[in-house]
């Protein structure tokens, strides 16, 4: 949870420095903790940076209930891209904790950038979910973890997804003259369409760790 919260405060701290030079970043992060014998936890952030556009970020956590919950949305465009950011995580007295996370950033140029990530502890007596991401137009990040203790198991995932800048290009105009009655000419322009460039294919990056493979 400690070590949960320094990568999540680093975060904000760093986006809040740069987002002068940044354009808009959507991030959030949730955990959330519970088991037999133990005070359930929560927590959640959000955050969205921009210049020049509107964004909405909140929190929210509930503890007194038998299942602990965070979520955190973060949403925001700055008239470069479409940023969009959520993480959620639950954890019920019995049985295991799970969180999860979806940030995905849309450009004005085309470029589409994805990520998500998600993990579940299972076992021990106590079990903790832990989940966060931003995007941007810089791209896509994630990251998941848990702890189980005494004992368990912590199964995690994270995936990424961008796709290239769509890029337009034609032909110029070329003048062209053709002979027409009373020896008048005059110019017609022979205009080709427009080729578009793209898609090219999508590069995909996976890394996984425990049981959910690739």
């Amino acid at each position: 949870m400690k070590r949960f919260s320094r990568y999540a405060a680093v975060m904000m701290m760093g986006m809040a420095g740069a987002g002068s030079a940044w354009a808009g970043e959507a991030s959030t992060s949730a955990s959330a903790t519970n088991g037999l014998g133990y005070p359930g936890t929560a927590s959640a952030t959000a955050n969205y940076t921009g210049v020049g556009g509107q964004g909405y970020a909140r929190t929210r956590t509930d503890t007194a209930g038998p299942v602990t919950i965070g979520r955190g949305l973060a949403v925001g465009f700055d008239g470069n891209s479409l940023d969009v950011s959520f993480s959620h995580a639950l954890a019920p007295v019995v049985g295991p904790a799970y969180a999860g996370t979806f940030n995905m950033s849309i450009g004005t140029d085309g470029h589409v950038a994805t990520s998500y990530g998600g993990t579940l502890a299972e076992g021990g007596l106590v079990r903790t979910a832990e989940a966060g991401g931003s995007a941007g137009s810089h791209g896509a990040t994630a990251m998941a973890t848990g702890h189980t203790a005494p004992g368990g198991r912590v199964t995690s995932r994270t995936d990424s997804y961008s796709s290239p800048v769509i890029h337009r290009t034609g032909y110029a105009a070329t003048p062209m003259v053709r002979n027409v009655p009373a020896s008048y000419s005059r110019p017609v322009a022979n205009v080709a369409p427009a080729r578009v460039q793209g898609p090219r294919p999508i590069s995909i990056h996976r890394s996984s760790l425990g049981g959910w493979g690739r």
